[in-house]
């Protein structure tokens, strides 16, 4: 079965079998037409024909608007947080407790179809959860030692003089193609320097040379950015998480409904009205049924893989490339001037490129309304002729080093956009 026969039931694309087929495939299968059922919010099914990757851009439309409908006031966090999946860049979750952050992450995996391993699942597991991919999730302490997250050393093969961890279901586990670091910055050193080559070469060491991890997608969170835990107080390890902290090329900050409206105590008092009102039934559940239900899967990770592979053929005119360059430049030389709101060093400036390309395929974050349905987003897929946008620049607005930067950072990039506009 090829993935033209697969792409448009999400039920039989979204096995970690298809995963091998999407980096195997060539390029012209992306492009072939698939005819396919949809349904409707009403239940309405009607056959739709689209083309491979168009199918994949419209799962992840539907992943998007569903993430925006339950996370309020935070579209454009589902947006670049979409854009960098896409793109396989690892993205920062930051902001206080209590705002989501790691909610949004474990439904996200949950809406592309991926699963926590199985208690007491082993790799040779014949009956369980088939052939699917999983993701790892872990809340890291000033304590955490590497066999927390990577696997304890297999004692048997240590008696021989081999040093190999078991890491089934562990970050470097096979199928294991997520993972959710929750406080990421209180890893320690032997943490830290395995996660920098994980992250930049998709690879670990093990067993006397380097391996492949399957993982494709990482998103970390933290109350605090390494040097607002530096000015805080706390001098723990600050050049080694600086590094680790310049891995993410996107920066999400997470507010308060009383940081998003200042003063404004009636928006306030709205959205904690409509957060509690949104969230009720999702608590009962846990009551209910013991835990809450997963979140509705919509797409899967080989949509995401698809697009990926598929950015190198979207347009990217001279005009909106030459605008990124003057931001890039503008970024790079403020250092000079001591005027410095974020490190802009050339690998940040080449990751940046797949994370805009990624933002071409999606619905920006101000026109994604809680009442979007499917019928527009299939209409979003057929006529919006996917290119790259000045406005898909704003992705720049997330690269900032300090939080107290943020707001300033933002007004730079507007300002630039405007005034080549």
């Amino acid at each position: 079965m090829s993935l033209v026969d697969l792409v448009a039931d999400v039920k039989t694309f979204e096995s970690s079998t298809v995963t091998d087929l999407v980096y195997q495939a060539d390029f012209d299968v992306f492009d072939k037409s698939v005819t396919g059922i949809v349904v409707h919010e009403s239940g309405e099914e009607t056959e739709e024909t689209m083309s491979v990757y168009q199918w994949c851009q419209f799962r992840l439309l539907k992943l998007q608007a569903a993430l925006s409908r339950h996370f309020i006031n935070y579209e454009h966090h589902v947006e670049m947080m979409l854009a960098s999946c896409i793109a396989q860049e690892p993205v920062l979750f930051i902001g206080p407790p209590g705002v989501a952050k790691t909610e949004m992450a474990i439904n996200f995996f949950g809406g592309i179809g991926l699963r926590k391993p199985t208690l007491g699942e082993t790799q040779t597991s014949k009956d369980l959860n088939k052939d699917l991919n999983k993701y790892f999730e872990y809340l890291l302490s000033p304590f955490s030692v590497p066999d927390e997250l990577f696997g304890t050393l297999d004692f048997d093969e240590l008696q021989k003089g081999r040093v190999h961890r078991i890491n089934t279901n562990m970050i470097t586990g096979q199928k294991v193609r997520g993972v959710f670091l929750d406080e990421v910055f209180n890893a320690s050193s032997n943490i830290l320097n395995t996660l920098l080559t994980l992250i930049n070469e998709r690879r670990y060491f093990d067993d006397g040379g380097f391996k492949p991890a399957d993982l494709r997608v990482f998103i970390g969170a933290s109350n605090h950015t390494p040097e607002a835990r530096r000015t805080s107080g706390g001098r723990k390890q600050v050049g080694e998480l600086s590094a680790f902290y310049d891995r993410f090329s996107l920066r999400l900050y997470f507010p308060t409904p009383q940081e998003h409206y200042q003063t404004n105590e009636q928006e306030i008092r709205r959205e904690y009205r409509e957060i509690v009102e949104k969230s009720q039934s999702r608590i009962l559940e846990k009551l209910n049924l013991g835990r809450p239900q997963a979140f509705e899967q919509v797409a899967c990770l080989n949509d995401l893989l698809v697009l990926g592979r598929y950015l190198g053929t979207t347009p990217f005119p001279e005009d909106a490339r030459d605008t990124m360059y003057g931001l890039i430049s503008n970024f790079a030389t403020q250092r000079r001037k001591g005027q410095e709101l974020c490190y802009m060093s050339p690998r940040k400036a080449i990751k940046m490129i797949p994370i805009i390309y990624a933002d071409a395929y999606l619905v920006p974050g101000d026109r994604m309304h809680h009442e979007t349905q499917t019928g527009e987003l299939l209409a979003y897929v057929r006529e919006n002729k996917v290119t790259v946008k000045r406005e898909n620049l704003r992705v720049f607005n997330h690269i900032w080093d300090r939080e107290a930067d943020r707001d300033k950072l933002k007004g730079e990039v507007e300002i630039f956009l405007n005034d080549l506009a």
